[in-house]
């Protein structure tokens, strides 16, 4: 979809229900910034109770390296409407993958507390998974929980934003070479 032309459009989808189910704002910011920086347009989407978090990675994206807060503007439909104009979309382990699911939207899903093969990934040819893999601590609930249970947070933090910046680079310059 969209106009081949035009800067690609990202959506990061940084919220969840669960504590444990969120990469730390910091990644989504330095994630941000490193998509700006290679010409995406990119959007924090997220409900209202999402509007804090997402203003705060916006915030801390520098000069010229924008993302721009949507987070509570838009109703589920202009959401999925949104989505499904994105390159890709970069999520938790929450709503939003489903969405962009539903709308064939290229998706990146980060799964800490939970994995994948609880059945909740998601389904396209080419989305992915990331996740700490070989933390014996992993999973350590179906749904996530309010903090981590050994005080770690390793599955979330020690996930590098580069490596989603260098999958998600790798997938929007392999659509511009096929067209």
């Amino acid at each position: 979809g969209g106009d081949t032309g035009a800067a690609p459009l990202v959506a990061l989808a940084p919220g969840s229900v669960w504590f444990t189910k969120r990469w730390p704002a910091r990644h989504f910011a330095s994630l941000a910034m490193g998509l700006s920086r290679a010409g995406c347009r990119v959007v924090l989407i997220g409900g209202e109770e999402d509007r804090s978090l997402c203003g705060e990675i916006a915030a801390a994206c520098t000069e010229g390296e924008t993302a721009k807060n949507m987070a509570g503007e838009l109703t589920l439909k202009q959401s999925a409407e949104l989505l499904r104009r994105c390159r890709l979309v970069v999520t938790n382990d929450s709503a939003p993958l489903h969405i962009a699911g539903a709308v064939g939207t290229t998706t990146f899903a980060i799964f800490g507390a939970t994995v994948p093969a609880f059945g909740f990934g998601p389904l396209g040819p080419i989305d992915r998974t990331f996740g700490v893999e070989g933390l014996s601590c992993r999973p350590c609930a179906i749904h996530g929980g309010d903090r981590c249970p050994i005080g770690t947070f390793d599955c979330m933090e020690r996930l590098d934003p580069d490596t989603i910046l260098r999958a998600a680079l790798d997938l929007l310059h392999a659509h511009r070479e096929e067209r």
